[in-house]
């Protein structure tokens, strides 16, 4: 596969690590099929990928979900995901069972 750029002005040029980097990340989460206790088959995210919301600047959610527009939420989820994907347990730093 090859993804080909033309930028006509220099504000584009800015864009063109982001592009590429949310071009990655839809192509990976793409390939992580889930499911839960209840479900029998594996399945893979919902079409609209919530978590492209940490590279854009107005998060697209499917109907009922909360918008998260709080950068660190935004990265957390992702890296709470790939995490989940190697199986490793969720990082949670608010220590909320001390309080």
């Amino acid at each position: 596969n090859t993804i080909v750029m033309h930028n006509t002005c220099e504000d584009s040029l800015l864009a063109a690590p982001i592009i590429l980097d949310l071009c990655l990340l839809t192509e990976l989460v793409t390939r992580i099929q889930f499911k839960t206790e209840e479900e029998a088959d594996f399945h893979g995210f919902h079409p609209i990928a919530v978590l492209l919301s940490y590279l854009t600047k107005a998060p697209l959610v499917p109907k009922g979900t909360p918008v998260v527009n709080a950068l660190s939420k935004q990265r957390a989820m992702l890296e709470n995901i790939f995490r989940a994907c190697v199986g490793l347990a969720p990082e949670n730093n608010m220590m909320m069972e001390y309080k």
